[in-house]
């Protein structure tokens, strides 16, 4: 099946803007915050919200103590004042684009004019225009509402800012024909034009089209109307678990647009939910293979391998007889720490609910596989020597407090951060720091080789490797991870700061392989992985230009790179036969 993606779908400017000023809020530690009215119309953003102590004050609720942040939609001028009052914070998130129409509805209305706003009666970015009306408001909505308006001398007319073109239009024509004096200002947002002409293009691409959104947002149902009105079969889904697959998958192409108030991540599941509906049809072989793939993927136990994988490796490149005993530290330990940070991680039901399905349904086999993994990754450290054990149980304790208090009282007041996973970029950090510990320590100090400029390089080679693929799934989960607070990379430096940093890395990485197998401090096995290097570079360019996207097949590909490592130091080995 061909998908199709419109390129205005996701979050227009006023609601990233409002849902930006409110995180910003929630990350400087601000007390209690309000939000006058739901932020924005989507019910998974707001839930997550909720879960981060965000509360909703209802219009005419007693105003409590604390920030208030007014939505994007905007609040009638009473009871912005009503706010001012109360004497509290108050953070305006209006959009700038609602805020000019009550701009020209304040500065008519205060010579008298009468307006009129072409929208819906109900939907609150209208209530508030209508509070800077001076009661002398009107919305019309149909051409009823305009015949059943009394006679006006002088009057405006403005749009909500989510309003279809051809409405407003349509009112326009029936207004001016009874009122030509009507000044008229075509208020509706840029953007939101922009939406509506694509759905039009985008029906005459598909056979389908499928709109994602909230089902009380008004821009998103006025682009299943528009839709629905060019005869395209449409579907309005919230999340990607309402796709009716089997029905979708009768067509060849289908195309997807959103609301304003969508976010990137559902946008993003529902798109590789469709990509990926040919796995889906009960009894295929397809269907069984891809089950099969999902779960040796989803379980962790590729990249558990991969691991292994990576401290094979680095044996070979201190020159240290492989073991089996290494391998599976490494293995056993990541299973289970990777298991863990999953069940721990409030953004991966935003970031991967085909993997937080999958945990949900496996729940009882990864607890106790992990569980076990985790008593038999430190049971192997404590056969190799108190060394090892004590490298396993370190980065272990490491990993199980990441989420919790440790911080000292004086200095998490003074820095704000409480736990280790709060600090900017920390996971990426102690991931790859962990992996190269696991994968290229253990086996040297195990070993009658002693650490040497060899050890350092293999050191680098794990955890480079690990850093530039930690780096590009925080990229690609950089929207789920700031609502629910997480300090990635990726938030701190930005996408496309990150991005410059990983390619960069990999381009170091290349140049520390080369480099230090020609200056002998490495075997010859350093030329050949160098091909790791450029097999990052490879994948990082292919997101980057949107050849691969988030899905099973990128994140298989990022994770095959530890293999690749691993059958290019087999091929290379003198061991093998030994082992």
């Amino acid at each position: 099946m061909k998908v199709v993606l419109a390129e205005t779908a996701g979050f227009c400017i006023g609601v990233k803007r409002a849902l930006e000023m409110v995180l910003k809020a929630i990350n400087e530690n601000q007390p209690q915050i309000y939000t006058y009215g739901p932020l924005i119309h989507n019910p998974q953003v707001l839930e997550l919200l909720r879960e981060r102590g965000i509360r909703i004050l209802k219009p005419g609720e007693e105003i409590p103590a604390g920030l208030v942040v007014i939505r994007a939609h905007g609040i009638p001028l009473q009871e912005r004042r009503r706010l001012e009052e109360a004497g509290g914070r108050i953070i305006d998130a209006t959009c700038p684009r609602v805020a000019k129409v009550q701009a020209i509805i304040r500065r008519w209305a205060a010579k008298g004019y009468a307006t009129l706003i072409v929208g819906d009666a109900d939907h609150p970015e209208v209530r508030g225009l209508m509070g800077y009306t001076e009661d002398r408001g009107y919305v019309v909505s149909t051409s009823q509402d305009v015949a059943d308006l009394p006679d006006l001398s002088e009057l405006i007319v403005v749009a909500q800012t989510t309003q279809s073109e051809c409405q407003f239009e349509a009112r326009v024509q029936e207004i001016t024909a009874r009122f030509p004096q009507a000044q008229i200002f075509n208020t509706i947002c840029d953007a939101t034009a922009s939406r509506q002409a694509e759905v039009q293009e985008l029906s005459r691409q598909a056979e389908a089209l499928i709109v994602v959104g909230g089902r009380n947002s008004g821009n998103t149902q006025r682009l299943v109307e528009i839709s629905q009105g060019t005869g395209i079969p449409t579907y309005h889904v919230e999340t990607e678990q309402e796709l009716d697959l089997v029905e979708i998958s009768r067509y060849q192409s289908v195309a997807v647009t959103a609301g304003a108030s969508t976010p990137n991540w559902l946008i993003g599941n529902v798109v590789n939910t469709l990509k990926h509906a040919w796995a889906f049809r009960p009894g295929s072989w397809t269907n069984y293979l891809y089950r099969v793939w999902r779960f040796f993927l989803k379980s962790n136990i590729y990249v558990a391998i991969g691991a292994g994988c990576l401290s094979y490796t680095s044996s070979l490149l201190q020159q240290v007889e492989p073991q089996f005993t290494y391998f599976f530290v490494a293995f056993f330990y990541v299973y289970a720490m990777h298991l863990l940070n999953h069940f721990t991680d409030k953004a991966s039901k935003l970031n991967d609910p085909v993997q937080t399905m999958f945990y949900g349904r496996h729940r009882r086999f990864l607890l106790v596989t992990g569980f076990l993994s985790a008593l038999i990754a430190l049971g192997l450290g404590a056969y190799l020597g108190l060394l090892p054990f004590i490298f396993v149980l370190v980065m272990s304790g490491i990993g199980l407090m990441y989420s919790f208090k440790i911080i000292p009282e004086r200095l998490a007041r003074s820095t704000g951060i409480y736990r280790l996973n709060e600090i900017p970029g920390s996971k990426t950090m102690f991931t790859a720091v962990a992996w190269g510990v696991l994968a290229a320590l253990i086996p040297v100090v195990c070993s009658v080789q002693e650490i040497s400029g060899a050890t350092a390089i293999a050191f680098f080679f794990v955890a480079g490797m690990i850093f530039i693929r930690s780096g590009l799934f925080e990229i690609m989960a950089i929207e789920g991870d700031r609502v629910v607070g997480k300090e990635t990379l990726a938030i701190a430096l930005g996408k496309e700061r990150t991005f410059t940093l990983l390619v960069i890395g990999s381009l170091a990485f290349v140049a520390m392989l080369l480099g230090s197998a020609w200056a002998g401090v490495i075997p010859s096995l350093g030329y050949a992985l160098s091909l790791s290097g450029f097999y990052m570079l490879g994948y990082l360019i292919l997101y980057h230009r949107g050849l691969m996207e988030s899905s099973l097949m990128l994140e298989s590909l990022v994770e095959g790179n530890m293999i690749l490592a691993g059958v290019l130091a087999f091929i290379w080995d003198p061991y093998n036969f030994i082992l």
